[in-house]
């Protein structure tokens, strides 16, 4: 790493799915960003952080989608130079396959709005999680699942998924989407009728319980991505140098 202040890339797929929260927290603890949309530039593999956001795709869809295959090379070099990245949702499951877990469509089906996750013992002890609450209540929007992540610490686990959260070398997957906002999530669910079918919610229901709860749980999810972004400055990049 340079002297000069740190730099991050964030790896947008589709238009809905923003780094949202995440990119304030980034910014707040001294990053530079810099986002690519479905594309990779020379140069970003050697980016103080990269962070891998969501998607309407799947890994497993990655010959029809030749960009994944860019990013899926560089964050498998990344983990081999010990070079830090973040993975959400899609993201997650990129960091999953590079390692070599099997990352598929989930038989259960979709899991969709607000649902709690539960911190490890050794979760408490990561900076991620380090003084928060030992469960937190997350926005969730994803339709595919993966096998044990070997050689990963899980920092938190879900009813629905054991590795929730994990740590892989100095890379974090998260599979919920720590950046989305409540009215995101209400904006997803106006938008995308077809995923609240395929989860079996409706969008009153939706808009009734899962939008505000996760409201109410805002200084939460605010307290974990202002420490999420510290981690990465503090135990990650600066490790790097």
């Amino acid at each position: 790493m340079s002297a000069a202040t740190p730099r991050a890339v964030l790896f947008q797929h589709d238009a809905p799915v923003s780094a949202g929260a995440l990119a304030g927290a980034l910014v707040r603890a001294g990053f530079t960003l810099e986002t690519r949309f479905r594309e990779v530039r020379p140069g970003d593999a050697e980016a103080d952080l990269v962070v891998v956001l969501g998607g309407f795709m799947g890994v497993y869809e990655a010959d029809s989608h030749p960009y994944l295959r860019e990013e899926l090379a560089l964050l498998e070099r990344r983990l081999h130079q010990r070079r830090p990245s973040l993975g959400v949702c899609l993201g997650a499951q990129m960091l999953a396959a590079v390692s070599g877990a099997r990352v598929y469509q989930d038989p259960k089906g979709m899991v969709l709005g607000a649902q709690a996750i539960h911190v490890t013992p050794s979760g408490r002890e990561h900076s991620i999680f380090a003084g928060g609450p030992e469960s937190l209540l997350v926005t969730q929007w994803h339709g595919d699942t993966f096998d044990t992540v070997r050689g990963a610490e899980t920092l938190a686990f879900s009813e629905r998924q054991p590795q929730e959260v994990f740590q892989l070398a100095n890379s974090v997957g998260f599979l919920f989407h720590p950046e989305v906002e409540p009215p995101t999530l209400e904006s997803w669910a106006r938008t995308f009728p077809q995923s609240l079918s395929r989860a079996g919610r409706q969008l009153d229901d939706m808009l009734a319980r899962d939008v505000p709860s996760l409201q109410a749980a805002r200084a939460d999810s605010e307290g974990l991505l202002k420490r999420v972004a510290e981690h990465f400055v503090r135990d990650a990049v600066l490790d790097s140098r």
